[in-house]
């Protein structure tokens, strides 16, 4: 008979090992430890055992939540940009300083366009003026900016014609040759409204309108700025100019005709894509400055592909920033980013 029954010396096989911690509490002596690594089964009835032990000391606790956690979700909603597009920051103050573009000089652009050759043959553009913004071999328009119509090699006093193409549509207006410019309102909508035009004489050949901030209206503001190109056609009699003159992308922002009925805001220029955010400021003037501070942001809106959006202000900032103000209060008007300068 083997002398261990049970094994080699060492070897304690599992159902033993609960005997010997039986006798250990009896003798007061330590069973031995085996030295054959257990199954994998018991190593993993272990860890589950310590588990459940540390689940029984903790369930009665609460884990913190993150901050990430506690922080609200953003959510995306049809038309919204992606997490790439850039954010546009609004000024939290600024000084008034609109600078003063030059008026249109329609002789000095003639040259431009003819590149200094001498006029050849009649001629028809809108001109926004001359500022630092725009180059200086270069005549362009700007929405939002003061323009006007120029004419060259028209009879005066001969009625004239002026038709804007706009994407699939056109636009006509008669032009009436007057000894001097009434005092009305323009239109922001001048050549696309059907409304006669006056123009005066300005010698030499020239014609030229009054002045008008150039915003057209649906849909032709929205093929304008798709096109980037404003393409008109003079006609009197047997006389014809046809010509294109190319948009200047200024950033800005201007009320659309009817603000006080629509209360709407045309914000153009910016680059696709981005979130642009309309601020409403407190403006406060002083005999030398004005100075207009961030109340709060009042909307927002993303940059399409033709970089012109329209939004329509609420009621009661549209209240806010079209009344008059008290004697002696602050005003308020809105502003986007970057033009230090109100656009109501």
């Amino acid at each position: 008979m083997p002398d261990h029954p049970h094994g080699p010396p060492g070897d304690t096989p599992e159902g033993d090992e609960d005997d010997a911690a039986r006798r250990s509490t009896v003798t007061g002596r330590r069973p031995r430890c085996p030295t054959r690594s257990r199954p994998l089964v018991a190593a993993r009835a272990l860890a589950l055992a310590l588990a459940l032990v540390a689940g029984c000391t903790t369930s009665h606790e609460t884990p913190e939540a993150s901050p990430l956690a506690r922080a609200p979700t953003a959510t995306t909603r049809p038309g919204t940009p992606s997490p790439a597009a850039s954010d546009l920051p609004l000024a939290q103050q600024f000084d008034m300083g609109l600078p003063g573009a030059d008026p249109v000089r329609c002789g000095d652009e003639l040259t431009l366009l003819n590149r200094g050759r001498p006029a050849a043959r009649p001629m028809a553009w809108v001109s926004s003026g001359r500022d630092e913004r725009q180059s200086g071999d270069a005549v362009t328009f700007a929405l939002g900016d003061r323009s006007a119509l120029c004419l060259y090699g028209f009879t005066r006093g001969k009625p004239i014609t002026v038709t804007v193409a706009a994407g699939d549509r056109t636009y006509t207006t008669p032009v009436t040759s007057v000894a001097s410019l009434s005092s009305g309102n323009s239109s922001k909508e001048e050549l696309f409204n059907g409304r006669a035009l006056e123009v005066e004489d300005l010698g030499g050949g020239f014609l030229r309108s009054g002045h008008w901030t150039f915003l057209p209206p649906d849909p032709a503001r929205a093929a304008v700025a798709a096109a980037g190109r404003l393409t008109l056609t003079a006609s009197a009699g047997g006389t014809r100019a046809t010509g294109g003159i190319a948009l200047r992308r200024t950033r800005g922002a201007e009320t659309v005709e009817g603000w006080k009925r629509g209360h709407r805001l045309a914000v153009f220029g910016f680059p696709a894509g981005s979130r642009v955010p309309i601020g409403i400021y407190r403006l406060t003037r002083t005999e030398a400055s004005a100075r207009a501070v961030l109340v709060r942001k009042v909307g927002q809106v993303v940059m399409p592909r033709t970089r012109l959006a329209v939004l329509t202000i609420p009621q009661d900032v549209f209240r806010l920033v079209a009344g008059a103000p008290p004697e002696e209060e602050a005003s308020y008007c809105l502003s986007v980013p970057g033009i230090d300068r109100c656009v109501t």
